[in-house]
């Protein structure tokens, strides 16, 4: 069913974020359209910036050519295939990127997150692979749209889907209150990581070189320093004579550090995505010490627990400091990046997440 603004979106041009290989070019594609009677078109209010997407941008990761960039956005609805039920024009909603093909072996197990897809490509993720949220409208079928709570911020929906990574790894990594966590990095999901951690009852600690971000982590941690603070004294003020239960790695880069303060019996969790970092471990090392080295994958059935922890947890609104329109986007991106990587914040408030606002 249309809504009274779907006609003047249809059989026209957008703007829109490509990565041609070497860097986003704001491109005039055509609007996307319902094909499946499925599908769900939605008018795009908010895209966050994600650290995947800053890492194509530095050679760090590799990027699909041709594809539209984003991939953390909400929206709303206005116009659906004939054979969506739960959805209608006006609803305000969040979109899962990750569209398993539901057709692989792993699919087939219920493992989902490990998908794929159909050509055994890997699985159709929207602003990895497949047009993404860097425009002004995105269609996807129903089921990768989760209509908001009533009162629910876009800001704090923005979240949804970063917090579905954390909540996943904190899952998996058998996290439980009274543990101790160290979350190395207070980057955007490194200040999630915290949030979670504190809210779930755990002694949680993080560092972090930017002084900007650092005063954000003070925030959300029980205790939070630079790196070279983080000595054996102070941890023993912290936990007696023990180390970390959990060390995640919010950075991507941080193996050894991570390798220093986990406890006997302890998980670490590589959580940054950084694809030229490269370290040897020393198995003996995770054997004598029982230390699991954790890779969750992409997130399993925690997008609605997420849903729901970021319309429980006003903080994480917080975290959405500026707002930019699609135009402005190398200026958002700089901002972001000088942020990432300077130990001095250049504005009032250091930009911990931006968004495309259109």
């Amino acid at each position: 069913m249309k809504s009274e603004h779907a006609e003047c979106a249809e059989s026209r041009k957008m703007p829109a974020l490509v990565w041609n290989s070497q860097r986003l070019n704001l491109s005039e594609l055509d609007t996307p359209v319902i094909t499946l009677e499925t599908d769900v078109k939605v008018k795009i209010q908010m895209t966050g910036i994600c650290g995947t997407d800053l890492a194509v941008i530095t050679g760090k990761e590799p990027g699909v050519p041709g594809v539209i960039r984003g991939h953390e956005a909400v929206g709303t609805v206005i116009e659906t295939g004939r054979n969506v039920i739960g959805l209608k024009a006006g609803d305000r909603v969040v979109i899962d990127p990750n569209h398993n093909c539901g057709k692989c072996r792993f699919c087939l197990q219920g493992k989902q997150h490990l998908c794929t897809g159909t050509d055994g490509q890997g699985m159709p993720i929207a602003g990895l692979n497949k047009n993404g949220t860097f425009a002004p409208w995105f269609v996807a079928e129903e089921k990768y749209l989760h209509k908001l709570p009533e009162q629910m911020s876009w800001e704090a929906a923005l979240a949804t889907e970063p917090l579905a990574c954390v909540l996943h790894n904190f899952r998996e990594s058998r996290v439980r209150e009274g543990n101790s966590v160290l979350i190395l990095g207070s980057g955007p999901m490194g200040l999630l990581c915290q949030i979670v951690a504190k809210r779930m009852g755990c002694t949680t600690v993080s560092i972090e070189i930017n002084t900007g971000r650092l005063a954000k982590a003070k925030q959300f941690s029980d205790y939070a320093c630079p790196p070279e603070e983080l000595t054996a004294e102070r941890v023993s003020r912290i936990l007696g004579d023990k180390k970390f239960d959990i060390v995640i790695d919010a950075v991507g880069t941080q193996m050894e550090i991570a390798e220093r303060w986990v406890e006997r019996g302890g998980t670490i969790i590589p959580f940054g995505i950084n694809g030229k970092y490269q370290y040897t471990i020393s198995p003996t090392f995770y054997t004598q010490n029982a230390v699991r080295l954790l890779g969750a994958g992409e997130y399993l059935n925690t997008f609605e627990d997420a849903l729901q922890f970021a319309k429980d947890v006003p903080e994480v609104s917080a975290l959405i400091t500026h707002k930019y329109s699609l135009n402005q986007f190398e200026t958002a991106i700089q901002e972001l990046l000088e942020n990432r990587t300077n130990s001095k914040v250049s504005l009032e408030y250091p930009v911990l997440k931006s968004a495309f606002v259109f």
